[in-house]
């Protein structure tokens, strides 16, 4: 029920660790508690949810002295380029990509945790309450304000992108 999700479950723990080993220590940790647990899970109730709130869990819990620690340069998630392009356009987008990823590690956890869920793992604002244990206005509220964090960042990068574009 949930090694389907397992891929998912790595590329949140990547995002909110930010870290390839802590991430995959959390994820390993919540698959054993996930597989321990199995029995608290409805019959009903979604496994991807299920299984992303456990990592989430064992992301924050313990670990929560080294996150936001180690740099964000690596995540293959984001990657916008083709890194073979030699064009001004490819170095455009390079350098947007590489903005984005700083935005984004410079959220705070909260809004960090929110946008990747949504944008990222393409999970529902009624899945990401669930995941996040808040009440579905608060991630309404945190991913527009996350939104428009990123936008207010990239807005001159943007526009000198449009002039070179």
């Amino acid at each position: 029920m949930v090694l389907p999700h397992l891929n998912a479950a790595y590329t949140l723990a990547r995002y909110l660790t930010k870290d390839v080993n802590e991430a995959e220590d959390a994820t390993q940790e919540a698959i054993l508690r996930a597989v321990r647990y199995v029995h608290t899970l409805r019959n009903d109730a979604d496994a991807r949810a299920w299984l992303l709130a456990i990592v989430r869990r064992e992301c924050y819990g313990g670990r929560q002295h080294r996150i936001d620690t180690v740099a964000f340069d690596d995540v293959p998630e984001l990657q916008l380029v083709d890194q073979g392009a030699q064009t001004d356009a490819a170095a455009n987008r390079s350098m947007l990509q590489h903005r984005i990823r700083e935005v984004v590690a410079a959220l705070p956890d909260g809004l960090r945790e929110t946008l990747i869920l949504r944008e990222l793992q393409q999970c529902s604002y009624d899945e990401i309450a669930t995941i996040t244990e808040v009440p579905l206005g608060t991630v309404m509220s945190r991913l527009s304000r996350a939104r428009a964090r990123v936008a207010e960042a990239l807005g001159s990068l943007a526009s000198f992108e449009e002039g070179y574009g």
